[in-house]
């Protein structure tokens, strides 16, 4: 009996001893990956420092704290600095990461300079093993957002909630991902308000914005697509898109492909209520000039009167050649997604 408890007691040491050798190695690793990795992006010409990366955590978890944070690529005009970022994750599960960001941060970009406040602000990354730490997910939450701008303007949120997921093969095409971004109580900025409605009849904040659906991309979101900063669509389906702002609502739906010139092909449907002040919302902000709003207006009052409708709106458009229409009309410009192939 003797010499079975003296065999468990080394084995446990032997065990005790593996294990903190192993964390040990973890957590210099991963010291010594994220400062390759900010050497890798100095040479690439971008400015990455961290004035001290730590690892702690033993036995159970690897937690980093990387402090004064920052990082630029002069190249592309933007740069992003903090005080500090936490990581956490399970010992055991190195590559699912929880990640703590600071309440302050700021955001360069060429012309302007953003200072970004939360309460709290929270992700969770879950990253495929290997060197190319391809995303399987991510979410994010984020209480009491605020966006200050240098040059006056200032936007916030009382609540964002998002969430990117890989989709299984034999569901999607490669390279696809369920998208969901959910807010509440969106305050723009006064001088795009001001502008866009000029009468003051639109409430301070939008009520909800919601995007929910999937899209597949010319490559996974990687690293790579960090550090190059390029990635185009392919397809998507949009089961929700829209705002709640007062007495308007918008929904759209619906689903489409890229075609070879990078515009979007297929079909959508819009569901509305206060449409025509949507319309001439749209038309004071810029987005669509006056003459197409005209078009568009007889175009929605036609189907409507069809429908006994009156100021809600369910009308489906097409997308093709680079146009959003309306039956055979064309009556607006679709956005390019991608490059011609």
């Amino acid at each position: 009996m003797w010499r079975l408890g003296k065999l468990l007691i080394m084995l446990a040491f032997v065990a005790c001893a593996g294990w903190s050798i192993w964390w040990f190695l973890g957590a210099k690793g991963q010291e010594a990956g994220i400062d390759a990795w900010l050497e890798n992006q100095r040479e690439r010409g971008w400015q990455a420092e961290a004035s001290a990366v730590e690892v702690t955590g033993f036995p159970l978890s690897f937690n980093m704290v990387a402090s004064e944070v920052r990082l630029a690529d002069p190249k592309a005009g933007w740069s992003w600095s903090a005080p500090g970022l936490t990581a956490d994750s399970k010992a055991f599960k190195p590559t699912r990461i929880a990640l703590t960001w600071p309440g302050k941060q700021t955001l360069a970009v060429p012309g302007e300079r953003i200072d970004i406040a939360a309460s709290s602000m929270t992700s969770l990354m879950d990253l495929r093993p290997g060197p190319s730490m391809e995303l399987r997910e991510t979410s994010g939450e984020i209480e009491n957002l605020t966006i200050s701008a240098q040059s006056g303007w200032k936007a916030s949120a009382k609540h964002v909630d998002s969430r990117i997921a890989e989709r299984p093969e034999d569901l999607a095409p490669p390279n696809s991902y369920d998208l969901r971004l959910k807010a509440q109580a969106v305050k723009l900025p006064k001088q795009l308000i001001s502008r866009i409605d000029p009468t003051g009849w639109l409430k301070p904040s939008v009520d909800a914005v919601t995007v929910l659906g999937h899209a597949a991309f010319d490559q996974p979101l990687d690293r790579n697509v960090v550090e190059q900063g390029r990635l185009w669509m392919r397809a998507a389906t949009i089961r929700e898109a829209g705002f709640e702002w007062g007495d308007m609502r918008l929904v759209v739906k619906g689903s489409f492909v890229v075609d070879d010139d990078g515009f979007p092909d297929g079909e959508i449907e819009i569901e509305a209520r206060e449409w025509r002040q949507m319309v001439r919302l749209a038309v004071s902000s810029g987005l669509i000039d006056r003459s197409n709003a005209r078009t568009i207006t007889r175009a929605v009052e036609f189907v409507t009167a069809l429908a006994g409708s009156g100021d809600d709106l369910a009308l489906p458009l097409g997308l093709s050649a680079g146009k959003l229409r309306i039956g055979p009309f064309a009556i607006a410009a679709a956005p390019r997604l991608a490059p011609p192939r």
